[in-house]
Formats: structure tokens, C-alpha cells, sequence
């Protein structure tokens, strides 16, 4: 085990950038002028498209077309691609019927090596969930990562082109003042749930390269005064969440594995198994208020608490309105954070 410092990943990913964030919803329109409306996000850009002759889960698809409503726009530095699948066969029609409105993927963009990356991860099976292909030259590659990783991944070819027309037919900008000002705000953290945070971490690392990774448990009595759906947890209720933490370049990756009493990721984990629970700004001056904001517009709180007796988590019950749930943090600078790392990956020494 000393050696895995000098692993060399699958397919070293440390470098790039996530640089998008790919949710599959109902009405791509509507899911944008409510980001426009609570968030203040846009312009939105709005496309009409088509994919023909793709792998669909690992199968060629031939004379075969799948339509798809885009809306896309900036969050700070991160963009927001909202999916409405129109019709046909996709993995975005898939994850609408099996799991609902929700986060399907995270995006590098564009990779100059996006064949070999392909090529090394489906050697070591990891296989594809769906590629566009203009002949056999493939245009963009989602990764059935969702098992190893706890979300899909995706790669765009830097000679892709459309394998399908694609019209761009409008775009949309809230005329008045947001509910919630995010101004200066960024998403700091993607908060992932999985069966098990230690060994989706190792994962990361051999295949990606990210890490280091931190052991934390979040647990009594280093967590406190949790609620959940507006409900207080008796403290006497054993609970218990693995925390898996890792920097990867401004965004920090937080795997979550719940393994006793209730919890958001129990929940989540029961209803749409691994995936991407929340999106995070991390520290922010004016947790309050935003929260309050939620809560003016109906928006209520999903889970709260307190970890290490200085850092108040709240969660956002935000996923009807805006596709995800979406969490801040308010850290007292007077108090000693007692949170403590029992285990790092590669292991320390």
C-alpha cells in the first residue's frame, strides 16, 4: 500500500477542469427562468438539437435519432446545461424515467486526448454510457462512471462536430431583481452519495488521479443539532455518515456514504442510488440571509446541523425548483472546529 503515492492513474485528470454541470429536467425553458428568477443566473441560451448513430450503453444505434432541448448559462465560473429530452432513445430519456429531474452529469469540455482517455478507461472497464459519432469519429463521450464514481463523466472531441442539426431559437434574462443574491458566489463543492466513500475515493485516485482524500466521520458527538425536513433528530438516535474529502483544483469533492439512521443521503441513496446530492457554495458571509431568502420564496430547508461545534451546514430543499439540492455553510471563527481525519488515502507515511 506505501506505493500507491506513485500510482500512475488510469487516465490523469487532476489538470482539468470541471467546467460544467449537466442536469437532465422536464422543461429545460422553464427549469432556466427559474435559475434566472431565484438566482439571478442568465442569459440562457436555448438550442434545439438531434444526435444520430450513437452507442447508446454500449450499443450502436444506427439510423437512429434522439432529440434534445438545451438551455445553458454561467453559474460564477461554472456553466449550467439543463437537458429536456424531446424524444427517441438517450441516456438523459433514460434517467428522466428511472430517476427524475436531477444532476446526470459533470463535463471537462473539450480534452485534446479525448480518444486515448476513452480507450484506457474502457480497458479497464469502464464502459460508455452514450457517444455521438459523425461516422465513426466520435463527437462527445459520457463515461459509465457512475458505479466507480458516483456520477457519469463526460469528454467532448476537439474535432467534434454536431452529429445531429442543432438550432439555437432564443434566449432568456429575468428583467427584475432575483429572490437570492448570489453575486461573487461559486460553487465550491459537488456532494456526491455513494455505497462506500473509502473505496469510491481509491477509485479517484486510480483512475483520475484526484487526491489526496480525508477520512472524516461525521458523527456524535462532533455532529450536532441535525435536523431533517424540518424535523429535530432526538441526539439519543444513532448517526452515523463516512465522509471522503479531496481537492480537485477550485472544486472540492465530498463522497458521502450514510451508514446509520436518517439522514438526506440515506434518503437519496434509497430513492436514486449513487449520484450528485448537492452543490455547494461553501462559506458564505450571508448564510442567513440566503436562507431566509429560500424560505421567503417557499424554498424550505432540507437538512441542517452542526459539525465539529463550529461549522453550521443548511441544505436547500431546492430540487423541484432548481434540479438539485444546493447547500451553504456559516463557520463561527470563535469556536475550535474539532472535526478530525481518521484515515487519508493514499495512506499517510
Amino acid at each position: 500500500m506505501g506505493n500507491d503515492k506513485d500510482l500512475k492513474p488510469i487516465a490523469d485528470m487532476k489538470g482539468k477542469p470541471i467546467i460544467q454541470i449537466g442536469f437532465v429536467v422536464h422543461d429545460a425553458v422553464k427549469m432556466a427562468k427559474r435559475y434566472s428568477e431565484i438566482f439571478g443566473v442568465g442569459p440562457w441560451s436555448f438550442v434545439d438539437g438531434k444526435a444520430r448513430d450513437f452507442i447508446l450503453h454500449g450499443k450502436t444505434l444506427r439510423n437512429m435519432d434522439c432529440g434534445l432541448r438545451l438551455a445553458l448559462a454561467d453559474l460564477g465560473r461554472m456553466q449550467l446545461e439543463l437537458i429536456q429530452p424531446l424524444h427517441g432513445p438517450s441516456t438523459h430519456m433514460s434517467f428522466l424515467k428511472e430517476q427524475g429531474e436531477g444532476i446526470h452529469h459533470v463535463s471537462f469540455g473539450v480534452v485534446e486526448d479525448h480518444d486515448p482517455i476513452v480507450s484506457w478507461l474502457t480497458a479497464k472497464g469502464i464502459g460508455i454510457e452514450m457517444q455521438g459519432l459523425v461516422g465513426e469519429v466520435p463527437t462527445f463521450t459520457y463515461l459509465a462512471t457512475q458505479q466507480a464514481l458516483g456520477t457519469i463523466f463526460e469528454v467532448v472531441n476537439p474535432i467534434s462536430r454536431p452529429s445531429g442539426p442543432l438550432r439555437s431559437w432564443g434566449t432568456y434574462q429575468h428583467p427584475g431583481e432575483s429572490a437570492i443574491n448570489i453575486k461573487g458566489k461559486e460553487i465550491k463543492q459537488l456532494g456526491i452519495v455513494v455505497q462506500n466513500a473509502e473505496e469510491t475515493a481509491r477509485n479517484y485516485w486510480e483512475l483520475f488521479g484526484v487526491g489526496p482524500w480525508m477520512f472524516i466521520d461525521f458523527k456524535p458527538p462532533q455532529l450536532t443539532e441535525v435536523t431533517l425536513h424540518g424535523i429535530d433528530i432526538n441526539p439519543e438516535v444513532t448517526l452515523h455518515t463516512k465522509a471522503a474529502i479531496a481537492q480537485w483544483g477550485d472544486l472540492q469533492i465530498e463522497l458521502l456514504q450514510p451508514v446509520k439512521g436518517p439522514s438526506t443521503y440515506r434518503e437519496f441513496l434509497k430513492t436514486r442510488g449513487p449520484g450528485i446530492h448537492h452543490l455547494s457554495f461553501a462559506q458564505i458571509e450571508d448564510h442567513d440571509e440566503v436562507i431566509s431568502g429560500f424560505h421567503r420564496i417557499g424554498i424550505e430547508t432540507e437538512s441542517s446541523g452542526l459539525l465539529g461545534g463550529a461549522i453550521t451546514f443548511t441544505y436547500l430543499a431546492s430540487q423541484k425548483e432548481l434540479g438539485t439540492i444546493y447547500e451553504a455553510l456559516k463557520i463561527d471563527p470563535g469556536k475550535k472546529n474539532t472535526l478530525t481525519v481518521y484515515g487519508t488515502y493514499p495512506p499517510a507515511g
